[in-house]
């Protein structure tokens, strides 16, 4: 039986301005690997989404003033299957010129 192993993942953003979005490859299922996304967080922030799409489909989309210091860590379900991209990001709807940082946990067979 193969043994599952916690892993992290983040990426610091360039600068974001208003009304702009980007995101970033964070994640690819491999065969034999059971990837799954367990949890994810992001800058506490009002006015800016972390959006999470596997491949093109939109998986997450929360904005980041309800992620708090008493609860940093949102819980997911997110399979990648073999060849499966996690693409994490942020759309920022009004928050003036902002860094953004993601960070993924995510589980895979050792």
């Amino acid at each position: 039986m193969a043994r599952r192993v916690l892993r992290w993942a983040s990426h610091k953003f360039g600068t974001i301005a208003n009304n702009g979005s980007d995101t970033e490859d964070m994640l690819t299922g491999k065969a034999g690997k059971d990837r799954v996304i367990k949890y994810v967080t992001g800058d506490i922030d009002s006015d800016i989404y972390l959006r999470i799409y596997r491949d093109n489909d939109l998986m997450v989309d929360l904005e980041c003033d309800l992620i708090t210091t008493g609860a940093p860590l949102l819980p997911v379900n997110i399979p990648l299957g073999d060849g499966e991209t996690a693409r994490c990001g942020f759309y920022n709807s009004a928050a003036g010129n902002v860094t953004p940082t993601v960070a993924i946990g995510y589980e895979e067979n050792d």
